[in-house]
């Protein structure tokens, strides 16, 4: 992948003229419009010029840092709430008892009995907890951009390597794909931020909504489109990623809709504890597993992807028709391409 900085191709819009080599006497010609430049230069491929780039930095770098930054706010997160969360007796739960968010105050009882084999749910954690809810913001915030960007990476990746072998529905899949990224992303943003006690319920209850079908799709297309190519490579990481994203998947698309009914039920009343059943408390960390470990395979995906700013034809960096500009290991061996095809035709 690369990023360039080139001038535009009518640059060379108002020369109608013919040059010629004076070394092999053979006549090159100029393109007098855009559509002639690229038909001169069709079927060129470019070298990156790496040695010379001006930048070439890996993709995976931020990426990385950005992931960090979020599994430490998440697992802080849950640190931080499990430490302040309070266990109320069944008697306050009947007669109700004050619970303290932050600087604010709100009195709750519910004639839900605690669960008896209850254990603590994630979600229900950073409703009541102020501190591991600022942090489960800042998880999800934080990497929206990043996650966005790679899944447009991941897009382009399988579009250039398997163009000849996409079918349209495969482009839909693809393009489909940083689409839901983004919807799932933006949800779970929502749902962080608007809370059931102090906010909106009901919209809380849509984001999560929204969040779960836009997730489950985005995760069977995404794994869909990426196996249909998977056999073309030899390479073990994208083989090792492909298992995650396989494994994942089943996991996360068998038990999210069963979990995501119970959770709605459960806040419809007031939340006024953390606990949930242990079956859906186990099912909910199940779940979240899944979903970390899905989207940490992408990572492994655009291990090898790159920014790279490097001199191409028409940069303006070497002299237009100088025949020691196409000398074979030059500095600028391939300055021009329609020029750079018609030589290397000539010397056939």
């Amino acid at each position: 992948m690369a990023v360039v900085a080139s001038t535009s191709d009518d640059f060379y819009a108002n020369y109608a003229f013919e040059s010629s080599d004076r070394k092999n006497g053979n006549s090159i010609r100029i393109p007098r419009n855009t559509v002639e430049n690229r038909r001169l230069k069709y079927g060129h491929t470019e070298d990156d010029n790496s040695d010379i780039a001006y930048l070439n930095f890996p993709v995976l770098v931020p990426s990385l840092f950005f992931t960090v930054l979020s599994m430490t706010c998440f697992i802080g997160a849950i640190i931080t709430s499990l430490r302040t969360d309070y266990i109320p007796d069944e008697r306050e739960l009947i007669r109700g008892y004050v619970i303290e968010y932050g600087s604010s105050r709100f009195r709750c009882n519910t004639t839900i009995p605690f669960p008896s084999d209850g254990l603590p749910s994630i979600l229900n954690l950073f409703e009541l907890n102020v501190i591991g809810n600022v942090l489960f913001r800042y998880s999800v915030c934080i990497p929206i951009v990043i996650r966005v960007f790679n899944a447009l990476t991941i897009r382009n990746l399988l579009r250039h390597e398997y163009a000849t072998k996409f079918t349209s529905l495969h482009k839909v899949m693809a393009d489909s794909m940083p689409i839901f990224t983004f919807v799932e992303a933006f949800m779970m943003a929502l749902f962080s931020i608007v809370t059931v006690h102090e906010d909106f319920p009901e919209a809380n209850r849509f984001f999560k909504i929204v969040f779960a079908m836009s997730s489950v799709v985005n995760m069977l297309t995404t794994t869909t489109v990426m196996f249909a190519f998977s056999s073309n490579s030899e390479s073990k990481w994208d083989t090792t990623s492909m298992i995650m994203k396989l494994i994942s998947v089943v996991i996360y698309v068998y038990f999210m809709p069963q979990y995501i009914q119970y959770h709605q039920s459960s806040i419809t009343f007031p939340i006024c504890h953390s606990y949930m059943p242990q079956l859906f408390a186990l099912m909910e960390y199940v779940i979240i597993a899944a979903y970390a470990i899905f989207h940490l395979s992408f990572l492994i995906d655009i291990r090898n992807i790159s920014f790279i700013c490097f001199p191409r034809s028409a940069s303006g960096e070497c002299e237009p028709i100088d025949p020691t500009n196409f000398k074979k290991g030059a500095k600028y061996e391939h300055c021009r391409a329609f020029e750079y095809n018609q030589r290397r035709i000539m010397s056939l």
